[in-house]
């Protein structure tokens, strides 16, 4: 009977939050109010501040489940490769695509940074996310030197750089699509990472 129970409330759970992340991305950060999310997921105000304390709470859970959703991406397409270089295409593969897989994405992570200063849960959320992103480069990168595939680099700076980049490039593509031509950009950032990497 607990296990059910315990069932029932992720199951919650997870339906407040994608509601919350459609929601978000269409209204905004500071323009949904709670009532916006339980019509969206089909249940009442009520089943919303059950489930969680508050709008905040609310929130960081969607960026915790964004940050799963992009392991979980990140870590099925990479689970039968072997090759470092391999690798790293694949994680920028995965970073550039989310344009595409998950419009919605950048445009409620773009809304949270606008409250690292004045919310200290969701500025650690961030910071979390942003780790994980670094980590996940960093692996294949230290993996890639110790194959001796890759150029002996600084291991974190360049994982900080190949972020930036790709999050940079997506940014001003989210802002103003008409400015360059995505794909062949990206494609070209890929190809100019992967040559300063290469042995």
């Amino acid at each position: 009977m607990k296990r059910k129970n315990v069932n029932v409330i992720e199951l919650r759970r997870n339906q407040l939050t994608r509601a919350a992340y459609k929601v978000v991305s269409r209204k905004g950060y500071y323009n949904f109010t709670v009532r916006d999310i339980a019509k969206e997921a089909g249940l009442s105000t009520g089943l919303v501040h059950y489930y969680f304390k508050n709008k905040d709470d609310l929130l960081v859970s969607v960026l915790r489940v964004m940050n799963e959703n992009l392991r979980s991406y990140l870590a099925k397409a990479l689970e039968q490769i072997e090759d470092p270089k391999e690798k790293i295409i694949i994680f920028m593969d995965e970073a550039f695509h989310l344009v595409e897989r998950e419009k919605e994405y950048f445009h409620v992570l773009i809304d949270f940074w606008t409250q690292i200063n004045h919310n200290e849960r969701m500025r650690k959320a961030n910071i979390k996310l942003y780790q994980s992103y670094r980590a996940e480069c960093a692996k294949i990168i230290q993996e890639g030197i110790s194959k001796n595939v890759f150029n002996n680099v600084d291991v974190q700076y360049t994982a900080t750089m190949i972020v930036a980049f790709v999050q940079g490039l997506i940014i001003q593509y989210i802002i103003d699509n008409e400015a360059f031509d995505y794909t062949e950009y990206s494609k070209k950032m890929k190809s100019q990472i992967v040559d300063n990497l290469m042995k």
